[in-house]
């Protein structure tokens, strides 16, 4: 990583409304709202509110890519939402087909935009499958989706988000299966520590591999049940609530430093994906961005 060559992006679903009470701002407000808060670069989520294939014509495209031009913005990736895991209870239907027609429209989506990455998730389990039948399934709709986004120059991301392979280590074992050149690895720091694996160690087995990853930041909150019988609360989970870069769990020095030493030049892109500390008014939403960015800048600058 050459900290010359890394940008800091922001990625849309940070201002989409996904969760409940947040602001969601157009694509344009969007791109208007990276460049004032000093972003060098966006990533695009490929469904509403924001950068569906199915919402943007051609002249579309083109005016947005001429956005962020004049913004001074680049597209560091397309993020398109899939699960390839998602085939077995009505055999008959076209699951698959739909899942790699939804793939290629956002190929031919980041290919228009200028984005050199699409992001892919696996699959989420689903009970009373064999989990290795929906292995077998995320592999073929990945390998499938690699040599499509191959004709355009694209390079698939695979993201360790879903339940199929999120755990490094299997990820690893699901990429060697894939096994296609532009197929490769979004590594995201929060699914490293969720499976309580070390950020370092677990950076350098990815070495090569990496193209893309996103920085969120977050505190557990045990929650509880009122039990009105014997007038106590009991332990009922915990909560994963957002909070600025540098003042959460992930130790951010560590990973991104991780990145550098395998030569990582990709962007790192902010996302806030979750309920925040202080909710999603616009002006909070704000807060949080700009203070992450500040964070990592300062972070890539001591490794220059």
């Amino acid at each position: 990583m050459e900290g010359s060559k890394v940008k800091v992006a922001l990625h849309s679903v940070s201002y989409s409304g996904t969760w409940g009470g947040q602001t969601a701002l157009t694509l344009e407000q969007f791109v208007e709202k990276a460049a004032v808060l000093g972003f060098e670069s966006v990533e695009f989520a490929a469904k509403r509110p924001h950068c569906s294939p199915l919402d943007l014509s051609r002249d579309d495209r083109r005016q947005l890519k001429q956005l962020l031009a004049d913004k001074g913005l680049t597209l560091s990736c397309v993020a398109s939402y899939h699960d390839f895991a998602s085939f077995f209870e009505h055999k008959d239907m076209a699951y698959m087909e739909k899942e790699l027609l939804y793939m290629r429209s956002v190929i031919e989506l980041a290919h228009d935009l200028g984005s050199p990455i699409v992001r892919t998730y696996t699959g989420y389990f689903k009970e009373g499958v064999p989990y290795r039948a929906q292995w077998d399934s995320c592999v073929k709709g990945i390998q499938e989706s690699a040599r499509m986004a191959a004709d355009y120059g694209i390079t698939i991301g695979v993201q360790n988000h879903s339940c199929i392979a999120s755990d490094p280590d299997s990820l690893l074992d699901l990429m060697a299966e894939i096994d296609e050149p532009n197929a490769k690895v979004v590594l995201d720091a929060p699914f490293i520590d969720n499976h309580h694996k070390p950020l370092r160690e677990t950076v350098h087995k990815f070495k090569g591999m990496v193209v893309h990853t996103h920085l969120t930041d977050y505190i557990r909150r045990e929650k509880f049940k009122y039990v009105s019988e014997t007038v106590t609360f009991t332990p009922n989970g915990m909560e994963m609530i957002s909070v600025p870069i540098g003042k959460g769990n992930i130790d951010y020095h560590e990973f991104i430093g991780a990145l550098h030493e395998i030569g990582y030049d990709g962007a790192l892109s902010y996302e806030m994906c979750s309920p925040l500390v202080g909710g999603g008014s616009e002006a909070n939403l704000d807060r949080s961005a700009l203070e992450s960015l500040s964070y990592v800048k300062g972070i890539l600058a001591g490794l220059r």
